[in-house]
């Protein structure tokens, strides 16, 4: 983490963060994992059906769209093609933050994906966390995995 993404990521009004970090390994290679990360033509495959938008430049906006309407917000904190991928989320304004990170490494046969989701103030159980994250990590999975 450089400096800006920890100042980015302190919880205001001294709100707790609970992080939650969830792995896989696929046998892509890491630019196929990153085209898949940063496609908006491919999001919508892994995030629920929402395809995200974006320069993908270390403070350009993203929208996150289902169809025309578009239904998550939020902020690229960094982006080094094709290790990782940080950005910030909320659903409204006024919603609390949520922080990913996305890490791509080579690894024997494939990459390895690690997601990190750093959450401020409304943090899920570790229950809930792997009920809304653990079948987007199984489809990007499924989405970058040759045959």
């Amino acid at each position: 983490m450089n400096a800006h993404d920890a100042e980015s990521r302190r919880a205001p009004r001294g709100g707790a963060c609970v992080g939650h970090t969830f792995a896989a390994h696929v046998r892509a290679c890491p630019e196929l994992v990153w085209a898949a990360l940063t496609d908006a033509g491919k999001t919508a495959a892994y995030l629920h059906g929402l395809a995200a938008h974006s320069t993908w430049i270390p403070g350009a906006p993203i929208g996150f769209r289902l169809g025309d309407r578009t239904e998550v917000t939020g902020r690229v904190l960094h982006a080094q093609c094709p290790e990782r991928l940080s950005y910030v989320l909320q659903s409204e304004p006024n919603d609390p933050p949520t922080y990913l990170t996305w890490l791509i490494r080579q690894a024997p046969g494939g990459c390895t994906i690690r997601l990190e989701i750093d959450e401020v103030d409304s943090a899920d159980s570790p229950e809930d966390a792997e009920d809304v994250w653990l079948p987007v990590l199984a489809a990007l999975q499924h989405l970058v995995n040759p045959g």
